[in-house]
């Protein structure tokens, strides 16, 4: 098995057919080709996407339901035929997320979507022309699970409310997540 030393994990031992190739790299970053979906704790509705070309570079990420409940991103033909694979049921969508300091506020990049091919293992990241959505879009702390208290935020639990445990929420969020979406989650590996 190959092992890759990162800055966030340390060193990994993953297997070949677990990464991710994206062949034309990130927005701006066109070098960064390979990478691993990890997992980040079995509570957390998140993931790390993790450079495989660069040990220094990585970030979380989401599923759009945690959002907005209405999004969708129409692939061309060209980007169809780019992930090598026309099932539907094989893609997943996932946000590029940021944690702010001190995990006060979480939000999303609906923006720039990275579309993943479960079965292919071959993605893109899609830079889309939409009012609705936004470059730091706040997570929904409902759906995510979390009773994050943050000024900046309109979707905190309101005093006195309980919410369920951030894993039982997480497990139903993902599961109705990919039950709306119909769509294959790609293989992670554990850290």
């Amino acid at each position: 098995m190959p092992k890759f030393t990162t800055v966030r994990f340390g060193e990994l031992e993953y297997n070949a057919r677990d990464e991710i190739f994206l062949p034309d790299g990130l927005v701006g970053m066109a070098s960064l080709k390979r990478w691993l979906i990890l997992d980040m704790g079995e509570e957390l509705p998140m993931k790390f996407f993790q450079s495989l070309d660069r040990g220094d570079f990585g970030f979380p990420i989401t599923q759009p339901y945690f959002y907005h409940d209405e999004y969708e991103v129409k692939l061309s033909r060209n980007v169809r035929d780019q992930l090598g694979n026309q099932e539907a049921e094989n893609l997943t969508t996932l946000i590029i997320t940021t944690v702010h300091p001190g995990g006060n506020m979480v939000t999303g990049n609906l923006l720039a979507p990275l579309i993943i091919d479960a079965e292919t293992r071959r993605g893109v990241q899609l830079t889309l022309d939409d009012e609705k959505f936004g470059i730091r879009q706040e997570i929904n702390y409902f759906k995510f699970g979390l009773a994050v208290q943050s000024e900046a935020s309109d979707n905190v639990a309101p005093e006195g409310q309980e919410l369920e445990s951030s894993a039982q929420k997480a497990e139903e969020s993902e599961d109705h997540a990919q039950a709306k979406a119909g769509a294959a989650s790609p293989e992670t590996v554990g850290v």
